[in-house]
């Protein structure tokens, strides 16, 4: 019986753990707020680890009390509903008092019921929640609606009503509608003329005295941004060019860098080259140290309206030898270590290549890379053709149908300043949390600006320099940098040091950089004190390609598509 338990106790003390790492709560005391009694030392210090559901810490202390009334006058409530197949004597065994216990029980009860809370639809203006006083926003029809006074006079807007038709002005730009109509209209306040008009996708109503309207539709018209936050079942409005101004007041210095660099013209054709070198040196004061070529290869690329190009030519044998020997020294036993089989593709590996090309008028890609077929061929027991390119159809539609805030934000970033891309890149990031982009945006603005903001610099001509020195808390050791921006041409250059000592390693990891638009060049080294070395060099240089360097495409007999390829491999 004690072993069942013991197994139980288990159970709820790790998903007590897993789901926030909540102490036991302290002994009651009246008026002691519930985060002290759960030893935290604020309200907003409990809910940070709260990961249980949707909820604020006045609903967690309204329903905690709720409980505990509840396993107070009905103690064996805790057994049916939180602590299934526990008894008194349990409970006498593990816990100090019955009191104790109940307390944990009615805490457990609210993160039980928490999972399946659905907060009541709430609005938030750029970080704030919107206060409505005497009528609440609702959900009709898919679509959020909300008291419309209330929303108009938070954005700042005056409104009036006559005779069911309702008007709001603000900076200039009167909005009209009527109950029950399906039409807004945008007019110059002081001229009347009609500047836009909106066929809404749900009616203005009015109930208990209050206008309804459609939030997006209305927040938009005034020029706010509006996302949904499902999770949290609010309405997100925020002035996204107000937003990115804020931020950009701080980033004079390099905005003004960004707009020095040149603009492509898109009818251009361009050939971008890059050399990559990682060089990896293990240590042996006995043998004698042994540098191995981890990669040595380089990248081509064209690029233009019609599409690309794309030649990789990479030594990829020294990287694979090295994890090969690790898995040798701590992997299972093999019939042939894994080390031995690539010394029979060591030649194939020296000298891979990997050829792209997409054309932007089929979105088609063609790939070809003699290593993978033989890769494919060989693991499945098939032939296949490996000087033949495999054809992939619908590859930039695919890419941009992938729910990927990462692959979103590369595609979509907006350099022209520095707003705009904290800003951009916070909203791909919160996709499904829109109710923490606010916060995210001023987080990420005030860490920028640490290293990157306009008092970081010292001007001398059309240089700007900065010099870094952050201390590391966490660990014993210091990181430091320094970098110029080059307003007249566009250009970095810099170089950052860190050093990190944590008792059982010492690593200095150095980075040198230097570049503008057209070429540049890069140096990592990492030293692992009595361990290893890495070096990492790369250089790149961009041109206008010269004539004829526009996209070729693999003549048909030398193409297999990927359908047919997975046809060969039977996937």
């Amino acid at each position: 019986m004690k072993s069942k338990m013991k197994r139980w106790l288990s159970l709820v003390l790790v998903m007590v753990l897993l789901c926030g790492a909540l102490p036991v709560a302290s002994a009651a005391e009246t008026g002691t707020p519930l985060y002290e009694q759960l030893g935290f030392e604020s309200a907003d210090a409990l809910m940070e680890g709260w990961t249980f559901g949707p909820v604020d810490y006045e609903w967690v202390t309204a329903r905690y009390e709720v409980y505990l009334a509840e396993l107070t006058a009905n103690p064996d409530k805790a057994f049916e509903e939180g602590y299934s197949g526990w008894d008194w004597e349990t409970v006498d065994e593990y816990y100090g008092s019955r009191e104790e216990f109940l307390r944990d029980a009615a805490m457990q009860l609210v993160m039980m019921e928490s999972y399946t809370y659905v907060p009541p639809v709430s609005v938030q203006l750029n970080g704030e929640k919107v206060d409505f006083p005497d009528a609440q926003p609702e959900m009709k029809n898919d679509r959020t609606m909300v008291p419309f006074r209330a929303i108009a006079e938070a954005l700042g807007a005056a409104v009036d009503y006559d005779s069911g038709a309702v008007t709001a002005v603000k900076d200039g730009v009167r909005l009209d509608f009527t109950l029950g109509g399906d039409t807004l209209t945008l007019s110059d306040a002081q001229t009347g003329e009609v500047l836009d008009t909106a066929q809404l996708d749900a009616v203005p109503y009015e109930k208990d005295g209050r206008t309804y309207v459609p939030v997006r539709f209305f927040a938009e018209a005034f020029g706010l941004t509006v996302q949904w936050d499902d999770f949290q079942q609010i309405a997100v409005l925020y002035d996204r060019d107000a937003l990115i101004a804020q931020i950009d007041e701080q980033f004079a210095v390099v905005n003004q860098w960004l707009a020095a660099q040149p603009v492509r013209d898109p009818a251009q054709t361009m050939r971008t080259v890059m050399a990559l070198r990682v060089l990896y040196t293990q240590l042996n004061s006995i043998d004698g140290d042994e540098t191995t070529a981890l990669i040595d290869g380089t990248l081509e690329v064209v690029d233009g309206s019609g599409g690309m190009t794309m030649d990789i030519q990479m030594d990829l044998h020294g990287l694979l030898a090295l994890l090969a020997g690790e898995y040798d020294q701590y992997g299972w036993e093999d019939e042939q270590s894994l080390t031995a089989q690539l010394a029979q593709w060591q030649d194939k590996l020296q000298n891979a290549r990997l050829e792209l090309v997409w054309e932007a008028e089929s979105d088609t890609l063609y790939l070809r890379c003699p290593l993978l077929m033989e890769a494919l061929a060989e693991t499945n027991g098939v032939s296949l053709p490996t000087d033949k390119w495999i054809a992939f159809e619908n590859v930039w539609g695919e890419l941009q149908g992938v729910e990927s805030p990462l692959i979103e934000s590369t595609l979509t970033a907006d350099m022209s300043s520095v707003g705009a891309l904290v800003v951009g890149i916070a909203e791909q990031n919160c996709t499904y949390v829109y109710s923490t982009l606010w916060d995210e945006v001023q987080q990420t603005a005030d860490m920028v600006t640490a290293f990157a903001g306009d008092d970081c610099f010292t001007k001398s001509g059309t240089r700007y320099t900065t010099e870094l020195s952050v201390p590391l808390p966490a660990e014993e050791g210091y990181a430091s940098a320094t970098y110029t921006l080059n307003m007249a041409d566009g250009s970095i250059e810099g170089e950052a040091e860190c050093r990190i000592r944590d008792g059982s390693s010492d690593v200095l990891a150095t980075v040198t950089f230097a570049g503008d638009a057209q070429k540049g060049e890069a140096a990592v080294t990492v030293h692992v004190k009595n361990d290893s070395i890495t070096e990492i060099t790369m250089s790149w240089s961009q041109q206008q390609a010269p004539a004829g360097s526009e996209v070729q495409l693999p003549d048909a007999e030398q193409v297999i598509t990927s359908d047919e390829l997975e046809t060969i491999l039977g996937i």
